[in-house]
């Protein structure tokens, strides 16, 4: 859903974690403590599974193998939040940046199921890997068992969120606010996720929705939400928790238009995704659409023909990333990538925080404009 960068219906060890030495030691600190946290989590989650019928390891190993490696960057933003606005421990909030993970496993998990991607992470999804388990059946058959298994396995995740939050070690009136923003977190990320997969099967390629989907589907879910859930688990007051979403929605829009831009041009042994997965998956992102805006009906012809085919080779991609730099769509996705960064940028000087809390934010603005996975 991710999406955001990676998200859908709801998705690791401390060796995997690549953003350490980029970010802020202020917002990595705890990164050890919250990979403790949630496979400790996963654990206990595996657990009531096997003890519901010992059928269920199987789905209890793929959970947990799920919800590894990444960059934890939504459970780090809400512990740094949760301190920056007065918090005192960030042990008391580890169960809701573990309630953001296990989200984050669903979304990755249904993500794939819905974009028919058969790896995550340079190791088989989720759905690849329950199919896998049927041999004897037809492959229909075993690519029907793997998506249902995972659907489901999803939304186990999802359940699961719930009592993670539930865990915090905060005044209950703060809690009551972060749940409240916790379910709105939930539908947003699932709304997007519904026009992402409405305007793939439309073929829109509208500019302003496809903004709106990475607003809903990234920049809430993987930003905004996490930053807004820090301050009120810390007791801020509404206004406090609206300028964390005013500068969580610009970056993360300059967060996932990175991500739609490696999905199309970064380096697989990079990313962990296919080479142009993005364009065989038809997504209908912002560089996308500023393609169609850009291109002439045979330039936009060949753009559509191309989009969304699963048998899309190195060739056929090659030919769509060149129309994609030619008609200058390439340039106008790195243009919004500036400014949204300057929005989120006059945004965090609107915030009030202390100058170290503020230079930490433009310090993850960097990062996300920057990285290469």
């Amino acid at each position: 859903m991710a999406t955001g960068p990676e998200a859908a219906g709801c998705g690791r060890e401390v060796t995997e974690v690549t953003v350490a030495v980029t970010l802020p030691d202020r917002l990595t600190a705890h990164l050890p403590a919250i990979e403790a946290a949630v496979a400790d989590a996963v654990e206990r989650l595996g657990a009531d599974l096997v003890a519901i019928d010992p059928a269920l390891g199987a789905a209890a190993e793929a959970t947990a193998d799920g919800a590894r490696g990444g960059k934890r960057i939504r459970p780090a933003l809400l512990t740094w939040s949760f301190i920056a606005h007065g918090g005192d421990d960030p042990a008391r909030v580890l169960g809701p940046a573990v309630a953001l993970e296990l989200v984050h496993t669903c979304a990755l998990v249904h993500d794939d199921v819905l974009d028919h991607a058969d790896e995550r992470r340079g190791r088989p999804s989720v759905h690849a890997r329950f199919a896998a388990t049927l041999p004897e059946a037809d492959a229909d058959g075993a690519a029907a068992y793997g998506r249902a298994a995972a659907i489901l396995l999803g939304d186990v995740a999802l359940a699961a969120a719930d009592g993670e939050l539930m865990a915090a070690d905060v005044d209950p009136a703060a809690l009551r606010r972060a749940h409240a923003a916790f379910t709105r977190l939930r539908v947003e990320v699932m709304a997007g996720q519904f026009l992402d997969v409405d305007a793939a099967a439309r073929r829109d390629g509208n500019r302003e929705r496809a903004l709106r989907v990475a607003t809903l589907k990234s920049a809430r879910y993987s930003v905004g939400r996490p930053l807004e859930l820090g301050a009120l688990l810390a007791g801020a007051d509404d206004t406090a928790a609206a300028r964390m979403l005013a500068v969580g929605d610009p970056l993360g829009r300059a967060f996932q238009l990175r991500d739609d831009l490696l999905g199309v041009f970064g380096d697989p042994t990079v990313t962990g995704k296919p080479a142009a997965s993005d364009l065989a998956e038809g997504k209908r992102t912002l560089l996308v659409a500023e393609a169609l805006d850009r291109l002439d009906a045979s330039g936009r012809a060949a753009l559509e023909a191309g989009l969304g085919r699963t048998d899309l080779d190195e060739g056929g991609a090659a030919t769509l990333r060149a129309l994609l730099e030619e008609s200058g769509a390439r340039g106008a996705v790195e243009a919004q990538l500036a400014a949204e960064l300057a929005a989120a940028d006059a945004a965090i000087g609107a915030t009030g925080l202390a100058p170290e809390a503020q230079a930490d934010l433009r310090a993850v603005a960097t990062w996300a404009a920057g990285r290469d996975a």
